[in-house]
């Protein structure tokens, strides 16, 4: 079984948020891709391919194509310890159902990571224009799936003020949206947990050299 670290577990946490896990022994179909932004996440792809070497000695391949970037491993070790081992959910009920393991949130360090992984892929940091400022920062985490959701609120809210609220567009599956807004709250956020992605650190880093000109 593979022992989980931290940057394991930031991988886990990326799987969860944004990855596909093809578990299908009948046809002997084992892998996981993951799909993001090629104008903004080659880097973050870069790093997730050096986990899975360094780490795992499992090479990927990422490439760009349908104007997405596309990072996908093969291998069944890997697909089976997801699957049987953490007991995450494969294949098209992946998104509905899927949840941060025990082996993961039972362990603080490892969570933080985990948290972060699924940050970085199925959330983001942006800028709002609350009218008295163009600059009012949220770290937001959307999901289909209430598991999840309802893990992340819990986990969270040990730290933070959260916002947790769903809805259903018409035709569409519900989403549970977290969020974590305003000064405070997004600067605990980067010491506590933080982001590898760079369109987020990017962001973050324009949201505070844009507070040099804020007068409140």
């Amino acid at each position: 079984m593979i022992q989980i670290n931290e940057k394991i577990a930031e991988l886990i946490g990326a799987i969860i948020g944004d990855g596909c896990i093809s578990y299908k022994p009948k046809i002997g179909q084992y892998f996981v891709e993951i799909v993001g932004n090629q104008l903004e996440e080659v880097d973050y792809f870069n790093y997730l391919s050096s986990i899975l070497f360094n780490d795992l000695q499992l090479k990927c391949r990422i490439t760009k194509r349908e104007r997405g970037l596309r990072l996908k491993v093969y291998s069944k070790s890997f697909i089976m310890f997801l699957v049987r081992d953490l007991k995450l959910v494969p294949n098209k009920e992946k998104c509905k159902n899927i949840f941060i393991p025990h082996q993961i949130i039972s362990n603080e360090i490892l969570l933080k990571s985990c948290i972060r992984g699924i940050a970085d892929t199925d959330g983001s940091l942006f800028l709002a224009n609350k009218g008295y400022r163009q600059n009012y920062p949220t770290i937001e985490i959307s999901t289909i799936s209430k598991n999840l959701a309802d893990q992340i609120n819990v986990v969270l809210s040990r730290d933070f003020r959260i916002g947790f609220r769903s809805y259903q567009p018409r035709g569409f599956n519900r989403i549970y949206r977290i969020s974590l807004n305003g000064d405070t709250m997004v600067d605990l956020w980067m010491q506590k947990i933080g982001f590898s992605n760079r369109r987020n650190l990017n962001r973050y880093k324009k949201y505070k050299v844009g507070l040099q000109g804020f007068e409140p």
